[in-house]
């Protein structure tokens, strides 16, 4: 498989994977429920009674995609038809077909995604009409993208879910990450290039992440923070990047550290998919992958 396709593919994956503990903010649950392989973990209510948490897809089955991966998949079928180019009018319509009300999609709906299609209603659908956020979201398209070259139009990307310092700050460094890792980069030359991209205001979240080489991805994440802010998920991700030898270690420990799992999977999950390669048995267990793999397919990657 292409190292653009993995991009995508390993994005999509960790998202499955990660949906059933996902929005548990209780490690000793997540670890009883999950053991030592967590993922595609068929869960119920029942389960995130009495910690924190929030059971936000009682509707979806293992190997369903969450919000993250269904933007992902969005994006990924606007590039297809529209053969390999970025066209922001057409992937606001096709968001707010997919999402809005009549739309194809049945599951949770986050702010981000919510401030979006309200902004759309009514409004003209040629630029970014992202709500006023500064979680994952923002970077949930992005493999999509970068995978198919079009990198230069990440923050138009970014902007069109997220619109906020944070999501711009944030979006250029996981775009440098994706960017990296799509060219060959090693994990350290995938770090090297989300310092070198870092505004000053975000590195030492950055510089704390490439310097906790011991700390566990459970214990580091929860003293960022299990929340879904891009300034918690993206350290989180870039730690985990540096201390995990494969794809399912870097999954599985990410699924364990709790909170928004999902919303960091989906980089994790394309640069852990690049350097290590995506597991045949977690991508058989995608139900979304055969309709990826044609979009893959139709772009060539």
């Amino acid at each position: 498989m292409s190292t653009r396709r993995n991009l995508v593919t390993g994005a999509l994956v960790a998202d499955a994977a990660s949906l059933g503990l996902h929005w548990l903010y209780d490690q000793d649950r997540i670890a009883g429920l999950g053991g030592d392989t967590p993922e595609f973990c068929a869960t119920e209510a029942g389960d995130y009674e009495g910690v924190p948490s929030y059971f936000a897809h009682p509707l979806k089955q293992p190997g369903d995609l969450t919000q993250y991966g269904e933007q992902l998949l969005v994006l990924l079928r606007v590039l297809a038809v529209t053969n390999g180019t970025y066209d922001q009018k057409a992937y606001n319509t096709a968001f707010a077909g997919h999402f809005g009300y009549g739309g194809t999609y049945v599951g949770y709906i986050d702010h981000a995604i919510r401030g979006t299609l309200n902004n759309l209603a009514g409004t003209e659908m040629d630029a970014p009409q992202g709500a006023t956020d500064v979680q994952l979201p923002a970077i949930a398209k992005l493999p999509a993208l970068v995978a198919a070259g079009l990198e230069s139009h990440a923050p138009d990307a970014v902007r069109s879910t997220n619109v906020s310092e944070a999501a711009d700050l944030y979006g250029a460094v996981a775009t440098a990450m994706l960017v990296a890792a799509r060219d060959s980069g090693s994990a350290q030359e995938i770090a090297d290039a989300a310092l070198a991209t870092a505004d000053p205001s975000i590195r030492p979240r950055l510089d704390l992440a490439c310097t906790s080489p011991t700390r566990s991805t459970p214990e580091f994440t929860a003293e960022l923070g299990l929340a879904c802010d891009l300034e918690m998920g993206v350290p989180s991700v870039l730690h985990t990047l540096l201390t995990a030898g494969s794809y399912k270690h870097a999954i599985r420990a990410n699924i364990l550290a709790g909170g928004d799992s999902c919303g960091r999977a989906i980089l994790l999950g394309a640069l852990t998919g690049v350097l290590y390669g995506v597991p045949e048995d977690w991508t058989a267990r995608v139900n979304a992958m055969p309709h990826a793999n044609a979009q893959l397919d139709q772009l060539g990657l």
